[in-house]
């Protein structure tokens, strides 16, 4: 999730608890100022009906009389001790709108003329639930229409201030430090932003310059570690050649021939893996899947004649992906050359290429024999042999996994019905 909408949403959520809890506030502080208002003007009533009646005693008044709003119910003496004054609400049915509307009414118990009475006095309700509701509705829409007003303000201003940050981050995704120039960052007037230019600036260039130093030092290095092993090599292939060598220092000196030949060929091996670490390759061109695997398939002829091995191909038509030509065929070379030399006599190598993928499967070393387990994963680990073979270095499925993740490809191994299968995602 984007930054920018992670936090407006997140605002907007804050937003709508603060406008469900205003709401509630509201609606209570109005019902209770409406009440208070009613009940003001019930006791108001109370006390100017009463003071009127004290001060006119001929003036008639009748218990229930239904043309006023208030009502006398005579009492005892003992009800009169235990009086209270209460304010309740009340349904009253009216029949010119047949139906129930609201009252509000006083209950209180009063000395008149030598006698007791309780009192009613009734209100009507002003049709508080219905105006308050009506302004609960009208004020809500309103704060609905100015939350929503901030929020599209908000996201317009949060885009165009965080407008830099996420220039620079598309700036930091695409550089590749291969690149001899590091992109321009863009201008800002907002502090925290510049910090970060220059701070992002600094930091690449001092990454810059530890990894053309770490380049330069492996190309030299391998390059200098070239040239004394095809010297020793040359020089001990001479050697072997004079006739006044016995035979045990004739073989002494075709394993050390052999043994620098190993060295010459895991240098080679190691400065390949750091350039595609360091993607040294261009991942633009158009591969043909089908042709490299068919060309790479004559150069273990020996082997499937040696273990009489049956191989089985099933080749689907037009697999062009994108990449890199030589880093392909080392990936394929790598995948064919594992499932051929860990293979068993009379073994199997099924190939298949469908749906943008390629799949290898090989039948692998008896269990008996390795006496080994293989480490699932270790699999892609570099110099990880199950096998006791002098001629590998463990490092060919670390290459084909390196090569995949480089070039935005998806490598798995997993195992079915006793057979080992490496497949390629080209997605």
């Amino acid at each position: 999730m984007k930054l920018l909408t992670y936090t407006s949403r997140i605002q907007l959520l804050y937003f709508l608890m603060l406008f469900g809890i205003f709401s509630i506030l509201f609606y209570l502080v109005l019902s209770w100022n409406v009440l208070q208002n009613v009940d003001e003007v019930l006791y108001n009533r109370k006390v100017n009906l009463l003071a009127y009646l004290e001060q006119n005693p001929e003036a008639p008044f009748k218990e229930d009389n239904p043309l006023d709003d208030f009502t006398f119910y005579l009492v005892g003496e003992a009800a009169f001790q235990e009086r209270y004054e209460s304010y309740t609400d009340t349904l009253i049915y009216e029949p010119v709108d047949d139906e129930f509307d609201e009252y509000r009414m006083l209950n209180t118990f009063v000395r008149l003329h030598g006698k007791h009475y309780r009192l009613e006095i009734i209100k009507p309700h002003l049709e508080a639930a219905e105006m308050i509701g009506t302004i609960a509705i009208t004020l809500g829409s309103l704060f609905l229409a100015l939350l929503l007003s901030f929020y599209v303000s908000q996201r317009v201003i949060s885009r165009k201030i965080w407008g830099p940050f996420f220039e620079i981050l598309e700036k930091l995704r695409l550089f590749r430090f291969d690149k001899q120039e590091f992109p321009a960052l863009p201008s800002t007037h907002i502090d925290e932003f510049r910090m970060l230019n220059e701070a992002v600036n600094e930091l690449t260039r001092k990454n810059m310059e530890v990894f053309e130093s770490q380049k330069q030092f492996i190309e030299n290095a391998s390059h200098e570690m070239q040239t004394p092993l095809s010297v020793i090599q040359s020089r001990l292939e001479g050697l072997i050649g004079q006739a006044e060598l016995t035979q045990e220092q004739a073989e002494i000196v075709e394993g050390i021939i052999g043994s620098t030949q190993r060295l010459k060929k895991l240098n080679k091996t190691l400065l390949l893996l750091s350039k595609i670490e360091n993607r040294q390759f261009l991942l633009s061109e158009q591969v043909d899947i089908n042709t490299i695997i068919s060309r790479s398939m004559e150069y273990y002829e020996e082997q499937k004649a040696a273990l009489n091995i049956s191989v089985k191909t099933e080749i689907q038509n037009n697999l062009i992906v994108q990449g890199n030509t030589m880093l392909a065929e080392i990936l394929v070379q790598n995948l064919l050359k594992n499932a051929f030399l860990h293979n068993r006599e009379n073994g199997t190598v099924n190939i298949q290429t469908k749906e943008r993928k390629f799949m290898i499967a090989n039948t692998g070393h008896e269990k008996q024999e390795t006496g080994t387990v293989l480490e699932k994963d270790k699999l892609f680990s570099r110099f990880y042999k199950q096998s006791g073979n002098p001629d590998t270095w463990g490092l060919g499925l670390a290459i084909a996994r390196k090569i995949a993740d480089t070039s935005g490809w998806e490598l798995h191994y997993r195992e079915e019905e006793g057979l080992h299968i490496f497949e390629v995602d080209f997605g």
